[in-house]
């Protein structure tokens, strides 16, 4: 089976607040940029097992996401799947998140893609929908985070004329 190249997958919940953020990220790049060569981006949400074709069918998936480490909300990581795989918990040992996911792969014999995490701090995952404040600021610099690692791939990112907001985006979920 031909994989496809590239692949960027949100993930998240946008009924608890920032948890929303990494699925935003992806709609505000759908809206706002083209990509050459062309790429997929899904919004994964909470999937669970329907992840799992996602990451059968991509050489490589960039994994948008929240992440629960200390410190400030709206800091920014990027790690390679040989770091974030450390940072299994038992609910990922379920086969429901994209770690589960990853390890169900491995276990069947099968090669994983090259898989890369590009994560936010939240300030907050209640049961809300939107973002908290401290999450607007550090959006733009997400997004630049994102687009910078997809140039450093051989991607060109333009940004189209017409920019929809995230408030925009938020709006439309």
């Amino acid at each position: 089976m031909n994989k496809k190249q590239l692949a960027i997958l949100s993930i998240g919940n946008i009924s608890h607040k920032d948890e929303g953020i990494a699925l935003y990220a992806g709609k505000y790049l759908e809206s706002n940029y083209s990509f050459d060569p062309s790429m997929d981006i899904i919004h994964g949400g909470v999937e669970g097992m329907s992840l799992l074709n996602i990451f059968m069918e991509y050489e490589e998936v960039i994994v948008l996401d929240v992440i629960g480490l200390e410190d400030s909300p709206g800091s920014m990581y990027q790690f390679p799947m040989s770091t974030f795989r450390g940072f299994s918990t038992d609910e990922d040992d379920d086969e429901t998140g994209v770690l589960g996911c990853l390890n169900l792969i491995e276990s069947k014999g099968n090669s994983l893609p090259k898989v890369s995490l590009l994560a936010i701090i939240p300030e907050t995952i209640e049961s809300k929908v939107g973002l908290s404040d401290s999450l607007f600021k550090p959006f733009e610099a997400y997004i630049l985070m994102i687009i910078k690692s997809l140039e450093e791939k051989g991607f060109s990112c333009e940004a189209k004329e017409e920019k929809t907001t995230l408030q925009s985006i938020i709006a439309s979920v």
